[in-house]
């Protein structure tokens, strides 16, 4: 499992995005699924991440050439699932509060675990 956020281990941080607009080339742009932001995205050569909130949201991510899918806890069992079973590029996540959680989101088969720290602009949930 990759760690992004935890402090021994080297990342490049998240920024978050509200809309489109914000979205910048050379950043680690994380929004969430939303057409527009991923087609400026596309036009930039831009980096990104989205938020999924279901599968149909993580297939589409996937195919448009997101980086990373961050997905509910809920959801992580059967994202990973899809995601070995149709070998996506991207990576699934989950974010965390803290290295208590790393056990039991490793018990879903995530690629990544996503640590509050590591997003830039987002209110800490």
């Amino acid at each position: 499992m990759k760690l992004i956020g935890h402090e021994l281990v080297p990342y490049e941080p998240l920024f978050w995005r509200e809309n489109a607009e914000q979205i910048e080339a050379g950043k680690q742009n994380l929004f969430k699924f939303d057409e527009a932001a991923i087609k400026r995205a596309q036009e930039l050569g831009a980096q990104f991440c989205v938020e999924a909130e279901n599968l149909n949201e993580t297939i589409v991510a996937n195919a448009a050439g997101a980086k990373f899918i961050v997905v509910p806890r809920e959801l992580a069992i059967k994202a990973a699932k899809l995601a070995q079973d149709y070998l996506f590029d991207a990576q699934i996540c989950v974010v965390i509060g803290g290295e208590g959680e790393l056990a039991e989101l490793a018990k879903t088969g995530a690629d990544v675990a996503i640590f509050k720290n590591a997003v830039i602009g987002k209110d800490k949930r």
